[in-house]
């Protein structure tokens, strides 16, 4: 149950971080007829990245997720017999991350080895009407460790990510990096092991320009999956000392839907015997009519803060919020009777995370 939950939430929530191609990016500026406040005068420059092998930054990272679950049917189907029917649990957490930079396949491009725990979590709420605390909390509130390397450019477009040791379930699912339980996940994604910072345009920019980029992942059919973001230089402070740009962005990534039943039926219908009688054939057949394994994500938005030091080229503060839903339909032959068993589960998670630069060449 843990890991297949794991698996789930964590595509909810780096689904737009598994490659794939970036559309067009496009850089307007506000019109100054309709600008009611002055913006700052900073000079427009090309934003990039500082990356170099061998460099090393370390960031706090803080985690406030809230996580609602309804389920219903037989759970022993997922492998867990305890999975509750109702659920609403608030968890908090902090953890400090390592991104160790080396370089990466071609030139311009960079390996960013990300790695992290929480260690310091705090769960509170009530499984089935009863209150829970970090003591006696659902498997599903649980926090997997971090590890994972992504390749960015200079302008911080992800190129590849993969989680170490990679489940081949990701493969499966359409080759979903994030479902290795830690993948990385582009700005602004939510998933803890990310770059930190979004993709950048290739021409100039200042306070008030926008700009669009977009993201296509292979799904399992023939529709790719598409997580499209707009961000703005909102504005020029100072952050512990240095000037930083503030670009605030909003992400939106469409629906998921992956059917799974289609595999299960092969793999199901690999099993039975060659010399099986008409009988056995048959009842093989009808058993493949009725299974089902729907997983449905919910179009997905995220927004996000990122104080970007222009003059060090790393991001000194990030902080992004999402909200989606999760659901999961599933008619499966039971283990031990063979008979058909179902369950339905639907999850509903809204989470904030927070990155502070702690250390490294530019910090």
């Amino acid at each position: 149950m843990k890991r297949l939950l794991s698996l789930i939430t964590l595509l909810a929530l780096g689904v737009a971080a598994c490659g794939g191609t970036t559309g067009d990016t496009s850089t307007t500026s506000p019109d100054a007829e309709t600008s009611t406040t002055a913006a700052p005068q900073v000079e427009a420059a090309l934003l990039s990245y500082s990356l170099a092998a061998g460099d090393e930054f370390t960031y706090e990272v803080g985690l406030d997720q809230h996580i609602e679950m309804d389920a219903s049917g037989d759970a022993s189907v997922m492998g867990e017999e305890d999975v509750p029917g109702a659920a609403a649990i608030d968890l908090t957490g902090t953890a400090t991350f390592t991104h160790a930079v080396s370089d990466g396949p071609e030139p311009g491009t960079y390996e960013v080895h990300i790695t992290g725990e929480f260690t310091d979590v705090a769960v509170t709420g009530t499984v089935d009407g009863e209150p829970v605390d970090s003591a006696d909390a659902p498997d599903f509130a649980s926090l997997d460790p971090v590890d994972v390397t992504v390749v960015v450019d200079e302008q911080g477009n992800l190129i590849h990510e993969g989680a170490e040791g990679e489940d081949p379930l990701s493969g499966m699912l359409g080759g979903l990096g994030a479902l290795g339980g830690g993948g990385g996940s582009p700005a602004p994604g939510l998933d803890p092991g990310q770059f930190i910072g979004p993709p950048f345009p290739d021409e100039e920019v200042t306070v008030g320009d926008t700009w669009n980029d977009e993201v296509e992942t292979p799904g399992l059919g023939e529709e790719p999956i598409v997580t499209s973001t707009t961000s703005t230089v909102t504005g020029a402070e100072e952050l512990d000392g240095s000037e930083v740009l503030v670009i605030e962005s909003n992400s939106t990534t469409s629906l998921i839907e992956m059917d799974l039943a289609e595999f299960f039926a092969g793999m199901f219908g690999a099993f039975a015997p060659e010399d099986a009688t008409a009988e056995e054939s048959a009842a093989v057949e009808a058993m493949l009519d009725k299974l089902q394994f729907l997983i449905t994500v919910d179009g997905t938005t995220a927004d996000s803060k990122t104080w970007f030091d222009a003059a060090a080229g790393i991001a000194r503060q990030s902080e992004t919020t999402s909200a989606t839903n999760i659901s999961m339909d599933m008619n499966v032959p039971d283990e031990t009777t063979g008979e058909m068993a179902g369950f339905v589960m639907d999850m509903t998670l809204d989470q904030e995370i927070t990155y502070r630069l702690l250390s490294g060449p530019t910090a």
